[in-house]
C-alpha cells in the first residue's frame, strides 16, 4: 500500500533516500534539430550515490520547498518537490523521482497529482517542468497534461540547456 504524505520531521531525514534507487536506463532522449523537436538515439544510465542521495535528502527537506512523499511500509519509493515560492503564474516542480523498483504503478500520476493540487492551493495557474529529455520522461509528462512551455522561464532553461521546458495548468 503507498501512502502519499507531506514530508514532515516524523517520516523523513537525512538517510530516508540512502536505499532509494534512483536508477534509470536511458536510450533516447528529445533534442532540437533544425527548429522541431526530434527523438535521437542517446544510451547512457541515470544513477545516484550515496553523496548525491544525501544531498537531494538535504534539499528536498528543506524550507524553500514542499515535498509530498510517496512511502511503502515507510520506506521513500518517490517524491515530488515544489519551490515555495511562486514564479509569476507558476509553481515550479523542481524534482520528481520514483523509486525504479515502484515504476509503472501509477505512484508517478499520485505524486504528480499531489503536486498539481499543492500549485492550485498556492494559487499558481501551472505546474512549470524543466523536464529531463527522455523519451520515457516527456511521456510521462504530455501524460499527465504538460506541454511544452511557449515562453520559457530564461535562468531554468540556460540552466538545464537539453531540459525541455513544460507546463500543466492546475485550474479546472
Amino acid at each position: 500500500m503507498i501512502k502519499i504524505e507531506l514530508l514532515s520531521e516524523t517520516n523523513f531525514c537525512i538517510k530516508s533516500l540512502d536505499f532509494y534507487s534512483r536508477k534509470q536506463e536511458v536510450n533516447k532522449v528529445y533534442r532540437k534539430i533544425d527548429g522541431d523537436l526530434t527523438l535521437v538515439e542517446c544510451k547512457y544510465t541515470e544513477d545516484w550515490d550515496l553523496n548525491k542521495k544525501r544531498s537531494v535528502a538535504k534539499k528536498i527537506s528543506g524550507e524553500d520547498y514542499i515535498t509530498y512523499l510517496a512511502l511503502k511500509y515507510d520506506k521513500v519509493v518517490g517524491f515530488i518537490s515544489l519551490l515555495r515560492k511562486l514564479n509569476g503564474p507558476y509553481m515550479i516542480l523542481d524534482m520528481m523521482q520514483v523509486s525504479s523498483e515502484c515504476r509503472r504503478l501509477g505512484i508517478g500520476r499520485q505524486l504528480f497529482e499531489a503536486g498539481k493540487e499543492e500549485a492550485r492551493k498556492n494559487g499558481a495557474d501551472a505546474l512549470y517542468i524543466s523536464a529531463c529529455s527522455s523519451e520515457e520522461t516527456v511521456a510521462f509528462y504530455r501524460a499527465m497534461g504538460s506541454e511544452l512551455a511557449d515562453n520559457p522561464i530564461k535562468k531554468i532553461a540556460e540552466e538545464e540547456p537539453f531540459d525541455l521546458q513544460m507546463i500543466c495548468p492546475v485550474k479546472d
